[in-house]
């Protein structure tokens, strides 16, 4: 796992060599006040032991987190790395004591034993603290990564899906009813342009992606014709709601596809949108339980993860219900 939290020893050391310094020194008082009467050479011995182990701890936690959370995944690998590391620099830190200063921290093993459990307990939760964090971040940066190749998929497999299925519709209207194969030729040329812009944007509204899916379904109606029943509900207080675009459209083409093509009879098809999301519902063949979701349901449900958000299957009584979640 890479390590991008910031480095204030690479990034600025003279500033955390200003936070450092004081505060190594003022951490050397207690054990001056623990170990009998103040004295000037007591308080000066204790706060440079303090300064020791301050700059040695903090920077050998702050140059070895890369090393200590590239253990592997998890915890708890980060903290048995850190456990080795902090041994060693308390060892280091008892030897740099005894040379500069003149202090035996083993002359006293029961207060240096304390005092490696309480400095290993207190650097441990940074370690957790900040390992943690890592992991979220990485995860985060996945399902975005999941999302930007999702939208990759998506693309590549849309337009020409759809445009396949409005030509042949066309076709099959031009001998029988030229008028309506012209109408068709109009909305065709109408959702490619919307298409075309949605491919080329990373957020639109609501509102856009209705216009799109209108778009299709008067596409749709040549085929259908009187069969298919569409209702769009697009309240105004979230028509301006932003979203990645083309994320509606797939599950309204899984509708037309899967729930309306093997039909016989009327086709209702409902897109409802309110506060918390969107809801595709369909009176179809209905959704076969544990189905695999094709490409563009992948996507749909990738990106949406990306975002925050969920692709719900509510149970219907009849066809399908898709509830996307923003």
């Amino acid at each position: 796992m890479r390590d991008r939290r910031p480095n204030p020893i690479r990034e600025a050391p003279f500033r955390w060599l200003l936070k450092a310094v004081p505060l190594g020194l003022l951490s050397g008082l207690p054990f001056a006040l623990l170990h009998g009467p103040l004295t000037l050479r007591r308080v000066g011995m204790s706060s440079l032991v303090g300064l020791i182990f301050t700059l040695v701890m903090w920077s050998g936690l702050e140059l070895g987190s890369g090393w200590v959370r590239r253990g592997g995944p998890g915890l708890a690998s980060a903290q048995l790395r850190w456990l080795v590391l902090f041994t060693a620099l308390f060892a280091a830190c008892g030897l740099l004591a005894r040379v500069a200063v003149g202090v035996n921290l083993l002359r006293n093993p029961g207060a240096a034993f304390l005092s490696y459990l309480v400095g290993f307990s207190i650097s441990s939760s940074m370690v957790t603290y900040h390992t943690a964090r890592s992991l979220a971040e990485a995860e985060r940066a996945l399902e975005r990564a999941r999302g930007e190749a999702a939208i990759l998929i998506l693309k590549a497999q849309l337009s020409p899906h759809t445009l396949f299925n409005a030509l042949n519709a066309i076709a099959a209207l031009i001998p029988a009813d030229p008028r309506k194969a012209e109408a068709a030729v109009e909305s065709l040329s109408g959702f490619l342009r919307r298409m075309l812009e949605a491919l080329g944007r990373e957020r639109w509204t609501l509102r856009e992606e209705f216009d799109l899916i209108a778009s299709l379904l008067e596409l749709e109606k040549a085929r259908f014709g009187d069969r298919l029943t569409v209702r769009l509900d697009l309240p105004e207080a979230e028509a301006d709601r932003e979203i990645p675009p083309l994320l509606l459209l797939p599950l309204v083409e899984n509708s037309l596809k899967h729930g309306f093509r093997p039909k016989v009879g009327p086709c209702a098809l409902t897109v409802a949108a309110d506060a918390s999301g969107v809801r595709v519902e369909d009176d179809g063949v209905g959704r076969v339980p544990g189905a695999p979701a094709g490409v563009g349901l992948a996507a749909v449900g990738s990106r949406l993860a990306a975002v925050g958000g969920s692709l719900e299957w509510p149970e219907a009584l009849a066809g399908c219900v898709a509830r996307v979640r923003l």
